[in-house]
């Protein structure tokens, strides 16, 4: 079984050696003997992942998930064959399995206090156990070792972090070893404000603004920036000559992105498959949005076949495609079919 390094380069290589695992989805966490990853999302809040669920892009750590809060923030990225999201994240420590004198879990980039002194959590190489960083040295826990948990080192962030990550930047506390640096006591105090949640300059992120996933009237999402979808039956020997699935065809619009639906092995499985395809097309393209016009009209679809319809729609909902918009009748249906609710 290979050693486990958990320092930041080593979970690093780690994600590297086990690349190809990591992009087929595999269950990898054992990689890491399943303990967890503390990173912060883009909403500026500590969050969880376990190994199998991240890799690295430089020293930024990319989030893989579903999570419709984080959806809204894909980057297009090495997943970007599947409908996965990738997601910007600061990695901000992995669980060192210790607790303190209070019974708080001990993450690396944690601000503990050990025998007298008060400087940040990591672990140094391949070592067994965390320590606190020094000047030029660290003071390695011992197996029983007492600690008290201050704070984080995740002050005054820039939320360029998200973009460019400085492993290096959260060393700040060992600079009470070297002459004239801060006292421990005011270590203590600067780490104290990042105890549940870290803080960025200038306050609080903000929540990106998610847009609709539906409607009821296309006017009602339409505007300049949305790119208007139709489905369409084009002519294989004339691209001139097709048919546009559309109640709503009458509509003039300048971004338009039209989903070509052949007529092969039946209606619901080569929408299905048409449908999947611009869904790719759509999530590559993450600062773009799509509304799909209505169709149920035009091709008569009553509420006993809808259900079979939506079944076509189902990626959309299993991935939280937010930057496509949706006809409500169909999200109601994939409500009624999978218990989502309302948006």
């Amino acid at each position: 079984m290979e050693r486990v390094n958990f320092s930041f380069r080593g979970i690093q290589d780690m994600c590297r050696i086990h690349y190809r695992d990591i992009m087929e989805r595999k269950d990898v966490k054992s990689v890491l003997l399943s303990r967890s990853v503390r990173f912060i999302n883009p909403m500026g809040k500590f969050d969880y992942a376990y190994f199998g669920d991240f890799y690295f892009d430089g020293d930024v750590m990319m989030l893989i998930t579903r999570d419709r809060d984080y959806t809204p923030y894909h980057k297009n990225d090495q997943l970007a064959h599947t409908l996965w999201s990738t997601v910007p994240v600061i990695f901000a420590g992995v669980d060192t399995r210790l607790k303190d004198d209070l019974g708080r879990e001990i993450f690396t980039g944690d601000v503990v206090t050990y025998q007298g002194c008060t400087s940040v959590v990591r672990y140094f190489n391949d070592a067994d156990f965390p320590g606190l960083i020094g000047d030029n040295c660290d003071i390695i826990f011992e197996r029983n070792g007492e600690v008290h948990k201050e704070g984080t080192a995740f002050v005054d962030l820039s939320p360029t972090m998200f973009l460019e990550f400085d492993p290096l930047y959260v060393r700040w506390p060992a600079d009470a070893f070297c002459q004239y640096g801060p006292s421990f006591a005011e270590i203590r105090e600067k780490a104290s404000v990042a105890m549940d949640a870290p803080t960025f300059i200038g306050g609080k992120l903000e929540r990106k603004r998610l847009p609709r996933i539906a409607y009821d009237e296309i006017e009602e999402v339409l505007a300049d920036d949305i790119t208007l979808t139709y489905l369409v039956n084009k002519d294989e020997d004339d691209e001139m000559s097709y048919m546009i699935y559309a109640d709503d065809s009458d509509i003039r619009h300048e971004k338009i992105y039209e989903i070509n639906l052949p007529v092969n092995n039946g209606f619901v499985e080569d929408l299905k498959h048409a449908f999947n395809d611009f869904l790719l097309y759509a999530h590559s393209r993450p600062d773009e949005t799509f509304v799909l016009a209505d169709f149920k009209g035009i091709l008569h679809i009553d509420s006993s076949y809808k259900f079979k319809v939506v079944r076509a729609f189902e990626e959309w909902f299993k991935f939280n495609i937010r930057n496509v918009i949706l006809p409500r009748w169909i999200f109601f249906a994939l409500g009624a079919l999978h218990g989502i609710g309302r948006d």
